[in-house]
């Protein structure tokens, strides 16, 4: 029986014409948990987001959610339940202001309700009709919400709120997805490759960002893949490290990362390019 609380992966194996991508891995991800998924190019990390987010289906397993099965819904139902995602690439409306793109991030806890069912679209569009002392109400509490999330970027995202999204520079780009994901306000947020793109000074800026998550949101759930090993031994509490869609070694980040196997094996590459991001501590 999956854990009660947390987001529970049991044997979740993904095959595609024959090709392993997922093998049998298991693994649950605790409230206030941040958890790094890492290892070479091709290993199965991000096919797992894209099967925990139902992006992608199960060829066998279960993921369960605080107790619930989820294997079986689709992506928006998921993000419903309070699963948040980024993606691998960069993924924003272009066209819309910064403004606009977080203030869209906040209508998703309008979706969710205790009993699981949508809120009435005819009552929604009546109240904005009718501009309602509780619909006023609520946005002024989610143009209160959009503004602290950006402004915890610093002065990346919040000064260039009126500015339409293609005009940010890649990892502004990025940061803005982060921030929507954000202001959803999701119990857990599965984040891919969320440094990629991004130089040292740039890293260590989302590096602390993240730390200032769990102390904002103590509660919260980060899924984090990343090659950057600096940033994976600052942030997570665990690291599991897959290679070929199975797991190779878990546990806590300087016992794993240092792992002559691991190293060798599978981050030795990696780490030799960039050994002085690998052995930061």
């Amino acid at each position: 029986m999956a854990p009660s609380r947390g987001l529970h992966l049991d044997r979740v194996s993904r095959h595609f014409s024959g090709v392993r991508a997922v093998t049998e891995v298991s693994f649950t991800l605790a409230p206030g948990e941040t958890l790094a998924l890492v290892g070479p190019n091709g290993a199965g990390k991000s096919t797992l987001i894209q099967l925990i987010s139902g992006v992608d289906r199960l060829s066998s397993g279960r993921i369960s959610l605080n107790g619930r099965r989820i294997d079986n819904l689709p992506p928006e139902r998921i993000a419903r339940l309070g699963v948040g995602r980024s993606f691998q690439t960069s993924r924003v409306f272009p066209a819309l202001s910064v403004w606009d793109s977080v203030m869209l991030g906040t209508q998703a806890p309008m979706l969710r309700r205790p009993s699981g069912r949508l809120t009435d679209p005819v009552t929604e569009l009546l109240a904005t009709l009718f501009d309602t002392p509780a619909w006023r109400e609520r946005r002024r509490a989610q143009e209160e919400l959009a503004r602290e999330t950006l402004q915890m970027f610093g002065d990346r995202l919040w000064p260039r709120r009126d500015q339409p999204a293609f005009s940010l520079s890649y990892a502004n780009r990025r940061r803005l997805e982060i921030a929507r994901v954000l202001v959803a306000q999701p119990d857990f947020i599965l984040l891919d490759e969320p440094a990629a793109g991004m130089n040292p000074t740039e890293t260590a800026a989302l590096t602390e960002l993240l730390l200032a998550l769990r102390e904002l949101r103590p509660e919260l759930g980060l899924l984090v893949v990343e090659h950057k090993l600096s940033l994976v031994r600052k942030v997570a509490d665990r690291v599991i490290v897959l290679n070929q869609g199975e797991v190779l070694a878990e546990g806590d980040p300087d016992h794993v990362l240092d792992h002559p196997e691991v190293v060798e094996a599978y981050l030795g590459r990696q780490r030799r390019a960039n050994s002085s991001d690998a052995h930061l501590g």
